[in-house]
């Protein structure tokens, strides 16, 4: 991989994707200590860098593979990419997605117009189905990060980073199977080798990481909330790169990138997938690592699941004091849950939910147990309604 590769890509780019912002943000700049620049790649059409390789290798089929069609695994960033490109210019686009793929995700895949087959549990057992099929149809695999011509497209990201932010120190970038760091890290180090280009993980699928500090093992765990970087293993061709030219390669938790999801909604106003907000979480959750430098974060995209972004949200409000579950005994006679609510409210606590258990709570049968979701400030407000409930004679339980 060259730095001509990767000015070619851009000039074949241009105008058929969008220069994102990079954005500085004063709040998340005072709240880690470095000079924090936002990399907005989840405004792309498709919500995600991966437009920039999958287009970078539609357009550099031969007229006869784009008549015959591509064909890709993936289940989410890649699909959606290569169908909407795909369509675009005509050519014939086929995804493969394990059978555990969210539907909405398989949904929005078929909207750009790919035909979708659900085959495998897991990435390598489509890829091996997908392979066959590429051979059997005589269709071109476009693979999702492990290609010449998707790294060099997703490190012109890197080309505009060192354009709109010239004196950057430290870039962090989310990595699954390598190819966008891949790919920044052969432009930037090209332009300005002193640049410092720092990888991100999770602890769930953590292969890369491992490889990176010598250690051959694949670690991985079901579920995570950054399933956009959940790769068993990195590629053949990105690992050489990333090995060559990457500074550090460093794992988060699920909770830090839970956490890095919810402020960037709430400080930026901007959805961010799991595996877009884990650059963030990295910062987060090392400041002293970053400290003072200018530092540019990529947010590779923004494609998560609803029901993961309201159970994101939550859980962030649990963390940050604002929503939280108490149990309270009461006494098992009229108007004494009236009275409990009526104390709530005599302490500025909004309920947000309550469950009256006579049977399973209690310590008494002329006792019972109140659980309730109750809608705080902070922490300073949850030890006052505790403490104003004790002092009202009610026994207070915090729930975890």
């Amino acid at each position: 991989m060259k730095l001509q590769d990767i000015e070619n890509a851009r000039s074949k780019l241009t105008g058929q994707v969008v220069v994102t912002p990079l954005a500085r943000s004063a709040t998340l700049s005072n709240l880690t200590g470095c000079d924090l620049f936002l990399k907005f790649e989840n405004q792309q059409f498709t919500a995600s860098f991966k437009e920039r390789g999958a287009l970078n290798c539609l357009l550099e089929l031969t007229k006869q593979q784009q008549q015959a069609g591509v064909i890709a695994m993936s289940a989410g960033n890649h699909a959606q990419a290569l169908a909407y490109h795909g369509r675009r210019l005509g050519v014939p686009t086929c995804i493969v997605m394990p059978r555990s793929t969210p539907n909405a995700k398989v949904e929005q895949t078929r909207v750009f117009g790919a035909e979708v087959i659900l085959e495998g549990m897991q990435f390598d057992e489509t890829l091996s189905i997908t392979r066959q099929l590429a051979a059997d149809r005589g269709l071109t695999l476009i693979h999702p990060y492990d290609d010449p011509r998707v790294i060099a497209g997703q490190g012109t990201v890197g080309l505009e980073i060192m354009d709109q932010l010239p004196d950057v120190e430290c870039i962090v970038v989310p990595v699954g199977g390598g190819g966008l760091i891949s790919g920044i890290a052969t432009a930037v180090k090209s332009l300005t080798p002193d640049v410092e280009v720092v990888g991100v993980q999770v602890e769930r699928y953590s292969a890369t990481h491992a490889r990176y500090h010598g250690r051959n093992e694949e670690k991985l765990a079901p579920g995570t909330v950054a399933e956009g970087i959940a790769v068993k293993s990195p590629g053949d061709i990105t690992l050489p790169i990333i090995s060559a030219l990457v500074n550090d390669l460093v794992l988060v938790s699920e909770e830090q990138v839970e956490q890095a999801v919810f402020t960037l909604l709430e400080i930026e106003k901007t959805v961010v997938e799991g595996a877009g907000a884990v650059g963030l979480a990295a910062v987060q959750a090392d400041p002293e690592r970053f400290r003072d430098k200018r530092t540019a974060v990529v947010l590779s995209g923004g494609n998560i699941d609803m029901m993961m972004l309201a159970s994101v949200l939550q859980r962030g409000l649990v963390r940050s004091g604002r929503l939280v579950r108490l149990q309270v005994e009461i006494s098992d006679v009229p108007g004494a849950l009236g009275e409990l609510t009526r104390v709530l409210g005599e302490l500025e606590s909004n309920i947000m939910d309550i469950v009256h258990q006579r049977t399973f709570g209690g310590s008494s049968v002329r006792a019972t147990l109140v659980e309730l979701s109750l809608q705080m400030r902070g922490e300073e407000q949850i030890e006052r309604v505790v403490r104003g409930l004790e002092e009202r004679g009610y026994e207070v339980t915090l729930c975890g």
